[in-house]
């Protein structure tokens, strides 16, 4: 009975992770959230995400975060280059507009 303790709570560690995971998955085309994992400044992300098609829609929440809308596909590349990590943004979530 003392094993069953640590399994289920792997089970349930593992089923928040994929829950987390579907929830933050960025659409294939919409608003999404660009964070940068190396303290970039939005203005650095705006420049390279323009340039992969995407429309600004305001900074974001996070510090450095910006709220663009466009194709994930389009956007994937850059974002790897740039150390950038793109999330889903419901537009209550998309910060400030400017």
């Amino acid at each position: 009975m003392p094993r069953v303790a640590p399994a289920l709570s792997l089970q349930l560690a593992a089923a928040g992770v994929a829950l987390a995971a579907v929830a933050l998955a960025p659409p294939a085309e919409g608003e999404m959230l660009l964070v940068p994992l190396a303290g970039q400044s939005a203005d650095s992300a705006a420049v390279w995400a323009t340039r992969a098609g995407a429309r600004i829609v305001g900074r974001g929440p996070l510090p450095g975060s910006l709220a663009v809308r466009g194709r994930t596909p389009s956007l994937i590349g850059a974002a790897m280059r740039h150390a950038t990590l793109i999330i889903a943004a419901p537009p209550t979530a998309c910060g400030t507009k400017e």
